[in-house]
């Protein structure tokens, strides 16, 4: 067989015939997209539908967790000293008993002395019930000791005392005890501080 050239074709029939088959499937494949170009819109806007409607559920879902975290809030501010009144209870128990014990119209020196001591470890109870709830709540007392070296960080300096008893700098006097809640300072203990004299 043999391949002749016509004037019109750039290309031998063999050639032609091999185009005309790649754009036969070309038109093939067209046909094929133009008609499942319905379907292919029809799942991208189902698809955007989805992600639509996935949108707002994760919007709405993030409006609900803020509602709850400000219902928290409130209740917190509003009832957050819930548990630790509760634990006062018995503090408040403990003066009643201190107060039903005090001396109020004796006449005898004996009934006197009675009812003080009473009263006396009444408010050493009381004292004990109220440092032991602090801790239950984090916390803890600052009590400086005499001699101790002055510290801005938890110490408050009211007064300085000229003394020969312990060097410049140092704690002298016990004014106020301070405290922290755990790691953070509440109230400053407030001291005497040392000067020379």
């Amino acid at each position: 067989m043999s391949l002749k050239k016509n004037k019109n074709d750039k290309f031998p029939k063999k050639n032609n015939s091999k185009e005309q088959l790649i754009k036969r499937k070309s038109d093939r494949k067209k046909r094929a997209e133009k008609e499942n170009l319905p379907d292919k819109i029809k799942t991208l806007q189902e698809k955007i539908e989805l992600g639509e409607d996935k949108k707002l559920r994760a919007l709405a879902e993030l409006e609900n967790i803020r509602r709850r975290m400000q219902k928290e809030r409130e209740e917190n501010a509003k009832y957050g000293a819930a548990n630790i009144a509760k634990d006062f209870f018995s503090v408040l128990d403990n003066f009643d008993r201190a107060i039903i014990s005090s001396p109020k119209k004796l006449l005898k020196q004996d009934e006197i002395e009675k009812k003080y001591i009473s009263l006396h470890e009444g408010v050493e109870i009381i004292q004990k019930d109220i440092l032991s709830i602090f801790k239950r709540h984090g916390i803890e007392l600052i009590s400086p000791s005499k001699g101790e070296k002055f510290d801005p960080n938890i110490h408050q300096a009211m007064l300085e005392i000229p003394t020969d008893e312990f060097e410049p700098g140092f704690v002298c006097e016990i004014l106020q005890s301070g405290y922290n809640i755990y790691e953070r300072l509440l109230r400053p203990a407030m001291v005497g501080v040392s000067k020379k004299k």
